[in-house]
């Protein structure tokens, strides 16, 4: 799949934890985890809606799903 996640670069960007995410969002550490690492085979929308109004709220500024997700055509992925 060409979509991959950038959280784990964003959270670094803002100073969240993983961890600190999980527990802010009511969502399993182990689903941030696999979005971090881009092991996520799914993902609802209700929850991704949760993640992303967290990192709203916790970093104090506007972000768009852009900030969060990329979509690098499959025949580039061996590159990232």
């Amino acid at each position: 799949m060409g979509i991959v996640f950038k959280l784990e670069e964003l959270l670094r960007e803002i100073g969240i934890t993983k961890n600190a995410l999980a527990r802010e969002a009511k969502i399993r550490p182990n689903t941030i985890y696999e979005m971090c690492n881009n092991t996520s085979k799914r993902i609802e929308f209700k929850t991704f809606n949760t993640v992303m109004e967290t990192l709203i709220r916790l970093s104090g500024r506007p972000l768009t799903l852009h900030d969060v997700l990329e979509y690098i055509p499959e025949n580039e992925l061996e590159k990232h």
